[in-house]
């Protein structure tokens, strides 16, 4: 029986519930309908310091909460940013300010991944049958690298967060920093073609699976910059959806596998026994 076994990488993803706007989410976004913990039930989050605090700035500004759902129009319009240019945010914590901005910058490439990951999987991967297929996409899109050129760094933003754990009553501090870049549309349109061609590319991947994937460039292109949370909350919602799919696929295969062992394992036992049992009945004839 042949086995295979992929190993995938996760992906940590901080949510911003420090921010007033991304507390809760509208009522029509389908991820909202998971039970919330209480109060008393999850850690304390407060930011203690963060960018202009001694100029009198907000911790979180609009910009940044409306960037943290996709939207960069409060950006564009607040750092006279052409409209037409397409504006990225990458985030990244670390023990100091200094740690996490470095991180924040080098990890740009590897969110702008995470991000087409997300889109390929979510739009693609719920017209897949075989679960084969929607795991060959999954490794495939995963591995696939956003090569980043033609970018501009248009400005930073930290914050120092503590964290009491609810359990236990400890506080932990840690710094999260904020990267804002900008690129031409062209320079996004061109990293979507060739982040697509990538995947396509993936030697296990059908040439159903190809066409899927094909397709979905000029939606991509459109979808640069999300206007709205329900949109963002659809997808995210589209690409749990493919992995909880895929990891009860995976679990199944697993049982089987370990069901089919268990019965090779008795069919053998079963076997020894029946010829222990002939050599006994030969053996006690020839006595006889």
């Amino acid at each position: 029986m042949k086995k295979s076994i992929v190993k995938f990488t996760g992906i940590a993803i901080i949510c911003g519930s420090l921010f007033s706007g991304c507390a809760s989410a509208p009522k029509s976004d389908p991820v909202n309908k998971t039970p919330v913990a209480s109060a008393s039930e999850i850690d304390k989050l407060v930011v203690v310091d963060w960018t202009d605090r001694v100029l009198g700035e907000v911790a979180a500004p609009t910009w940044l909460k409306n960037m943290r759902r996709g939207n960069s129009d409060a950006f564009k319009e607040a750092w006279g940013i052409s409209a037409d240019r397409v504006v990225k945010l990458s985030m990244a914590t670390g023990k100091t300010e200094a740690t996490a901005q470095a991180l924040s910058r080098a990890g740009f490439a590897y969110t702008q991944a995470a991000e087409l990951n997300q889109k390929v999987i979510g739009r693609v991967g719920q017209g897949l049958n075989d679960i084969g297929q929607l795991e060959a996409l999954f490794v495939a899109a995963s591995e696939t690298k956003a090569e980043m050129t033609g970018l501009r760094e248009e400005t930073g933003f930290f914050q120092k967060v503590r964290t009491t754990n609810a359990e236990t009553k400890q506080t932990s501090d840690q710094f999260i920093y904020y990267t804002v870049y900008s690129m031409s549309k062209e320079t996004w349109d061109a990293l979507c073609k060739k982040y697509l061609m990538d995947v396509m590319g993936g030697t296990d991947l059908t040439t159903e699976t190809q066409k899927k994937i094909g397709a979905l460039f000029s939606e991509m292109k459109e979808d640069s910059d999300k206007k709205d949370a329900k949109k963002a909350a659809e997808e995210e919602a589209l690409y749990k959806v493919q992995m909880a799919r895929l990891e009860a696929e995976r679990a199944k295969a697993n049982a089987d596998a370990s069901k089919a062992k268990e019965m090779d394992t008795k069919e053998q036992q079963t076997k020894v026994a029946t010829e222990e049992a002939s050599e006994l009945t030969s053996f006690l004839l020839q006595m006889e």
